[in-house]
């Protein structure tokens, strides 16, 4: 008598690696059906789980729109924390480099989901995370002023905002309108007009 065949082992993965899989298959289905053509059981089958295991992670497509948002704000957060600058000449710009780039790279690490949260609403995510963005800018600033890299003239918070929503706008225009594939010259262009709008005048009256 022939064995009876073998089942096939389900292999599970973790609760963390399953709610991260949903929220890329909804980033990814948003991104070029829509918010409105996409249906649950969509979400569920791209990330390869079954319907039912969508709604022990999230209530509703909504939410699921929600987490992603604040994911993408949260990132945002980790990634623009002021650091203080080393005793070497330049270390305060070089960081302040770092943190522009890494910031901006952000963005492009994941252009659909990207491209999700920046086409939807974010304005009550972002109006909760947005002092404390300023805040963290606005502190790397004083950071500089400290050091003698950044104009003690300029009123640290105003520029925090400038440049914060300066960047921000360019983001918007590279992820969403597709304009731009590397985000290099972006960064570059940002981290030159930082660099012109906060570095101390020198004597010839240019940018230090």
């Amino acid at each position: 008598m022939a064995d009876p065949p073998r089942r096939r082992r389900r292999t599970s993965k973790p609760a963390e690696q399953v709610q991260a899989d949903l929220l890329a298959a909804a980033a990814r289905l948003f991104a070029t059906r829509g918010f409105s053509d996409v249906a649950i059981a969509d979400i569920a089958r791209a990330a390869e789980v079954a319907t039912g295991t969508f709604y022990s992670y999230f209530t509703s497509k909504d939410d699921v729109l929600l987490k992603l948002r604040c994911s993408v704000l949260d990132g945002l957060l980790e990634r623009a924390a002021p650091e203080p600058a080393g005793p070497e000449a330049d270390s305060w710009w070089r960081t302040a480099a770092a943190i522009i780039d890494s910031t901006v790279r952000f963005w492009f690490e994941d252009r659909e989901r990207s491209r999700v949260v920046l086409r939807g609403s974010v304005a009550d995510d972002a109006a909760q995370i947005a002092p404390v963005l300023a805040a963290n800018f606005a502190e790397g600033i004083r950071l500089g002023q400290q050091s003698g890299d950044v104009s003690r003239d300029i009123d640290a918070e105003m520029a925090a905002g400038l440049l914060i929503h300066g960047a921000f706008g360019l983001v918007y225009q590279a992820i969403v309108h597709d304009d731009v594939k590397d985000p290099a010259p972006l960064i570059a262009g940002i981290t030159a007009l930082a660099r012109h709008l906060l570095a101390p005048a020198a004597a010839d009256g240019s940018p230090g």
